[in-house]
């Protein structure tokens, strides 16, 4: 009787870790997010960059991107910010609050960092520095 029992646990046990792998020091069902078991998904996702690192360009710098990211009109080292009278003045009257304003002062930093040859890299590598 004993044994069976023991032998209907490990059963059991079995049948539950069907589907699962060991990843990233976790186990890894069929519903456990991929970034939980991805080692480099889950270090982006920890560990993100600044949106203003994910632009590069050839025989860049750290110092002169973040030298071009303020001359395009953001504030912050390689973040991108913009100060509350910034975003006051791109507001427009039908704006609710300030997610519009915001975006048009990204997209018209964007357009600059393009024209200075930057380009936007969505998942960043060695080249983000």
């Amino acid at each position: 009787m004993r044994v069976m029992i023991t032998l209907l646990f490990a059963i059991c046990v079995s049948c539950l870790l069907i589907g699962c792998t060991i990843g990233n020091g976790q186990i890894c069902g069929p519903q456990t997010p991929a970034a939980y078991c991805d080692k480099v998904a889950y270090d982006r996702l920890k560990n993100p960059k600044p949106y203003g690192a994910h632009w590069i360009k050839d025989n860049m710098t750290k110092e002169s991107r973040r030298m071009d990211i303020a001359a395009c009109g953001a504030k912050g080292n390689e973040s991108v910010n913009f100060l509350p009278h910034e975003i006051q003045s791109a507001k427009q009257p039908e704006d609710f609050n300030n997610v519009m304003a915001e975006a048009r002062l990204t997209k018209k930093w964007a357009d600059c960092m393009r024209d200075k040859g930057y380009t936007y890299l969505e998942y960043c590598d060695e080249r983000c520095l």
